[in-house]
């Protein structure tokens, strides 16, 4: 099995989580594993910025004309600077990352799966 893995859990990579959290105040690692056949495992890791009610509010808006493109924006718009080169060009090859780390980000602005609705 051909795995591949990101360098931001080397020594240097932590040393740079530090300067990130300096200049973008809370920085989050988002961590995907992808199977593109059988005998590949791809691992990508990111580190993002909590998403902010304005980057939110432009997703909901442009849904409605095309959920992929809005999505990938949602997606870029909350990436580190650093990486943003990297993610798009992952987008490129895996066009679907967009929504696995979309949904992450999405439920830290309280998207949540376990929701209720009871009649009374």
């Amino acid at each position: 099995m051909e795995e591949i893995k990101t360098t931001l859990g080397t020594t240097k990579g932590k040393d740079n989580i530090e300067t990130y959290k300096g200049k973008y105040e809370k920085v989050y690692s988002v961590k995907v594993t992808i199977e593109p056949d059988d005998s590949t495992t791809v691992e990508l890791e990111y580190l993002f910025q909590k998403p902010a009610t304005a980057s939110y509010d432009r997703y909901v808006k442009s849904t409605s004309q095309s959920p992929t493109k809005a999505l990938k924006a949602f997606v870029m718009d909350n990436v580190i600077e650093e990486q943003a080169k990297k993610l798009e060009a992952d987008l490129e090859e895996y066009p679907a990352l967009a929504l696995s780390v979309g949904e992450k980000l999405l439920h830290m602005l309280g998207l949540s799966k376990d929701v209720n609705l009871k009649l009374l």
